[in-house]
């Protein structure tokens, strides 16, 4: 089994894929498994990033084999979320907390506080992590260690507040910099899962970082779009709405989803017309005048620009 295409299939069959590059995915999730958007990124092999910004989520069947080891570490940013896995065990989870899950654990329903959530996992395959490391470093002294075995002995998943130490890495992690962004997100996801891998009580560190204001006005832009596909509203209004200008807000919405304002509401608005298209009540204008265009026209010409066929093609193709 080839780990990576496992976790890209999983990724395919439950989410829409919003922008593609390399080392950098923005998905976001099909409606049978919940509404929201991830972006995810390949930090090397064996270990991945996902920023989640979650409104609902339906956990699906378990794909990858347990004979693999692998820990989710998972810090929540924003917003309160309560897990139920097997066996009757649940544990729940606040802004600056990190629940780790290892390869047995899957939460079997997950319930979201107001607003939904926003999260930063990391995902580790254990069994490479030492090969990694020592190639990253450039060191042979990563040799023997058990790594997460606290984590992957347990039961249920490993729930705690994070400390000063790890709270500054992950807010570097939601805003990165311009310049050589990707290469902060790589040292700074190895600085977690180092502060992680033998105690999750690391020492608080005292560094002082900046605020995710921005981001959090960002998040807030994309989910008025998400909720207000029918409406044009404006990059003028938008940044007035959540209160940042709007070169700030063009630039670090692209930084953050990896594609324009219009282009990731335009995306969002024809998966949109893909499910009501399923609806047989409803004809393709309306579904145009739902989606927000005036003319039946160019709503059939943004489809076909997309997914490389009109509307009534989709349609026809899938009954």
């Amino acid at each position: 089994m080839t780990k990576q295409v496992d976790a890209a299939e999983l990724f395919r069959k439950y989410m829409y894929i919003m922008c593609d590059k390399e080392a950098e995915k923005t998905y976001r999730l099909r409606s049978s498994a919940g509404e929201g958007i991830m972006r995810n990124y390949e930090i090397a092999d064996g270990i991945e990033l996902v920023y989640s910004e979650l409104e609902s989520y339906y956990p699906v069947v378990k794909e990858v084999p347990e004979s693999v080891d692998y820990v989710e570490i998972m810090y929540m940013v924003e917003g309160h979320a309560d897990f139920e896995m097997e066996g009757r065990r649940a544990a729940s989870a606040n802004k600056g907390d990190i629940c780790i899950f290892n390869s047995r654990i899957g939460a079997k329903k997950i319930s979201f506080g107001k607003g939904g959530i926003r999260c930063i996992s990391i995902v580790v395959l254990v069994d490479i992590l030492k090969d990694v490391l020592n190639s990253f470093f450039g060191t042979e002294k990563f040799n023997g260690e058990s790594f997460f075995e606290y984590v992957l002995e347990a039961n249920s998943c490993v729930c705690f507040a994070a400390n000063e130490m790890l709270r500054n890495i992950f807010t570097e992690l939601v805003i990165l910099p311009e310049t050589y962004g990707e290469y902060h997100r790589k040292l700074l996801t190895l600085r977690a899962i180092l502060a992680l891998m033998s105690d999750k009580n690391t020492k608080s560190s005292g560094y002082s970082y900046f605020s995710g204001d921005s981001a959090n006005k960002v998040h807030a832009a994309r989910k008025i779009l998400g909720e207000n596909l029918a409406q044009n509203i404006s990059i003028e209004e938008l940044s007035e709405k959540v209160g940042l200008n709007r070169t700030t807000l063009q630039r670090v919405f692209r930084q953050m989803y990896g594609v324009s304002v219009f282009e990731y509401r335009t995306r969002v608005r024809m998966q949109e017309a893909k499910n009501l298209l399923l609806d047989g009540n409803l004809s393709v204008t309306e579904i145009a005048g739902l989606c927000g265009y005036s003319n039946a026209s160019k709503f059939s010409a943004a489809f076909k620009k997309i997914f490389s066929v009109t509307p009534t093609q989709w349609k026809s193709a899938d009954n």
